[in-house]
């Protein structure tokens, strides 16, 4: 069975006629509603893709149901279905609790940017950019190189976090987005040069790296008596990013995204300036 970045190809007269299309609508001038029509993928690749996937899907149920250790091996859920529902009400509640903290306050907005920018990567980059200019066909390898970035960075993030500092880590992660975003908003993408677009996807990884590592990393060290409530907040503001990414994915062009990225971003790095500040001085 192919892989899933070699499945989906332009059809073959649309790859021969693609070098004569006018890319001044890619990048950062691309709209979803008066851009150029980015040849779509046969339906038969399509169907292996989705082939490929339900397999995956059904085997990761598999391995949770039959692997993975019951709860009740930890203790939970000893006491009958009543102490289960009061046990889900107050995880509810401490959730609920845990956005009067001030230093979760100011963590939302850095925690939105983090569902936004990955929302970015998967929907906007791929198609603005990568099918506008490169073809549908190239999407997967080029998302590779975003993957394997990522992966590489968060080992190398995790270690040397110990000796650069958590700090230092942010500053190059967001230093990364903000040049990164600089440079698509003023780029006209071609074909002729496929090596940006693997450098930008790349770079793009390096700076997730860094906000998934670090971000959490950090949600577990301020709020370690309130564990669940703070990662539960965690992942419904990244996915409040994330979610709002694809919303406005139709309704705006690519440039009004990235400023409202910058901006998301800005007020995120002050609101973490603001906790670090505030648990350095509790910690000294």
């Amino acid at each position: 069975m192919p892989a899933p970045a070699t499945v989906l190809q332009a059809p073959e007269e649309v790859q021969v006629n693609q070098t004569h299309t006018d890319y001044s609508c890619c990048g950062h001038n691309y709209c979803s509603w008066y851009a150029q029509d980015i040849p779509q993928p046969l339906a038969e690749d399509v169907f292996v893709l989705i082939m490929i996937y339900v397999p995956c899907v059904l085997v990761a149920i598999v391995l949770v149901v039959f692997c993975l250790d019951p709860l009740t091996r930890y203790g939970e859920g000893r006491k009958g279905s009543h102490a289960k529902d009061s046990t889900a009400v107050r995880n509810l509640l401490a959730t609920v609790r845990q956005l009067k903290r001030t230093n979760q306050q100011l963590l939302i907005p850095l925690t939105i940017f983090i569902g936004l920018e990955q929302a970015w990567i998967a929907a906007e980059y791929t198609q603005s950019f990568v099918a506008c200019a490169l073809g549908v066909n190239m999407i997967g390898y080029v998302m590779i190189t975003w993957g394997v970035m990522d992966s590489i960075s968060c080992f190398i993030f995790g270690v040397s976090m110990k000796y650069i500092g958590r700090s230092m880590i942010i500053f190059i992660g967001a230093s990364v987005n903000v040049i990164v975003m600089g440079f698509k908003l003023h780029y006209r993408p071609v074909p002729d040069h496929p090596v940006v677009f693997y450098a930008l996807a790349g770079l793009w990884g390096i700076s997730d790296a860094a906000w998934v590592t670090q971000i959490q990393a950090f949600y577990g060290l301020l709020f370690r008596r309130h564990k669940e409530a703070a990662f539960s907040n965690y992942r419904l503001f990244e996915s409040v990013g994330f979610v709002f990414g694809f919303i406005y994915s139709s309704l705006l062009c690519i440039e009004a995204k990235l400023y409202i990225m910058l901006l998301i971003l800005t007020l995120g790095l002050i609101g973490f300036l603001a906790v670090e500040v505030l648990y350095q001085n509790k910690v000294s």
